[in-house]
């Protein structure tokens, strides 16, 4: 018998912790200005969620698509904990050349995860898009100026792959350990 499967699945609270969020936000809109402007926060969130949700199934269709076509000793290879400086420059180059935000990117970078990816790899890889993002330089270039989009590049050119070695270095083995389902 599996012992993985004769557990309890551990309950995420997070939905939960929102919906109370919401309810006290709610009380103080309701207590600030009434039954209307409740109403027209539950009308722009409502807004909010029709708008988002195209782009929502979009992304975790193609998050899926990505697990079912990506082979997992594959990912392991070249985006493990083993893959070093490759897996990490692999990583950097990925977030920086991915369109969207992140209703697209957490979802592929959560399948890179649970695909094999190392931590080390998958922090690179959010810091870079955030950091990199070649879509963003059109944006900077138009409203900052060559100069400090320039200066801007240049400060952060090194973080994205650094701090994937550090998060590599202190929490590869803890989050590989986790995944197998040893405790640390």
């Amino acid at each position: 018998m599996n012992p993985k499967k004769t557990e309890k699945k551990k309950r995420d609270l997070t939905p939960f912790i929102f919906a109370l969020i919401a309810m006290i936000l709610a009380v103080f809109t309701w207590a600030k200005g009434g039954g209307t402007m409740a109403f027209s926060g539950v009308k722009s969130g409502a807004k909010l969620l029709l708008d988002v949700i195209p782009l929502l199934i979009a992304a975790f269709l193609t998050a899926g698509m990505i697990q079912a076509v990506v082979d997992k000793a594959l990912v392991t290879r070249w985006l493990g904990s083993e893959s070093g400086w490759r897996g990490i420059a692999l990583a950097c180059l990925g977030g920086a050349l991915i369109p969207g935000g992140p209703y697209v990117y957490y979802p592929i970078a959560g399948v890179l995860l649970n695909t094999g990816a190392g931590i080390g790899v998958l922090v690179a890889f959010v810091l870079a898009k955030n950091l990199w993002s070649v879509s963003r330089i059109p944006m900077e270039l138009a409203l900052l100026g060559p100069e400090l989009t320039l200066i801007r590049y240049g400060i952060t050119f090194l973080v994205p792959p650094m701090v994937g070695f550090l998060a590599e270095a202190l929490f590869g083995r803890f989050a590989k350990q986790i995944r197998e389902g040893v405790s640390p």
